[in-house]
């Protein structure tokens, strides 16, 4: 997988892309527990899936392999994000990376993250995307919409708990 100018900073440089297109893991039944645990910070994620910590401390090694860093391609109303895992032996962690277009709307708004508009409607792209966007207080439409995504993918229970613990970790640098 290619990401326009995204591994040309690195120092020293890579010997070969670990990016690898992981839009195939949406599927797997611990993916969204796995997800929105490791990337969305949400500690109630896995009660609210039934997920098995056991199994989702296995699940979550995938997110974690230096050779390989996992890449979701969301699309947004202007453009698309890249959300890369990031598995540098010294230095992990997600990159939220713009393309062109997305980079544009992003300049034209003003505020902690990308501008609300901008949210995916589709469930999966919705809750990948969220910790890239909008102000401290979302307000209560967006609480409600996150917490239909979340019914979407499967959550059973502590619903509104969840969809407050992903609104309330929404720290993401974007590049």
């Amino acid at each position: 997988m290619r990401i326009p100018g995204y591994l040309d900073g690195f120092q020293p440089p890579l010997g070969s892309s670990p990016l690898v297109d992981a839009s195939g893991w949406t599927t797997d039944e611990l993916f969204w527990p796995a997800f929105l645990l490791q990337v969305g910070m949400a500690r109630s994620a896995p009660h609210a899936f039934g997920a098995d910590l056991a199994d989702l401390d296995v699940y979550l090694d995938r997110f974690e392999q230096p050779d390989q860093w996992p890449v979701f391609t969301v699309p947004l109303t202007n453009g698309a994000m890249y959300l890369v895992v990031c598995n540098l032996p010294d230095d992990p962690g997600i990159d939220w990376v713009l393309d062109t277009d997305a980079q544009e709307a992003h300049q034209r708004s003003a505020g902690s993250g990308l501008p609300w508009g901008l949210l995916p409607r589709r469930p999966e792209h919705l809750l990948m995307a969220l910790p890239a966007f909008g102000d401290h207080d979302p307000g209560e439409s967006v609480r409600t919409t996150v917490a239909e995504a979340l019914r979407a993918v499967g959550a059973a229970s502590g619903i509104d708990e969840l969809a407050e613990d992903l609104l309330r970790h929404r720290a993401c640098i974007i590049l």
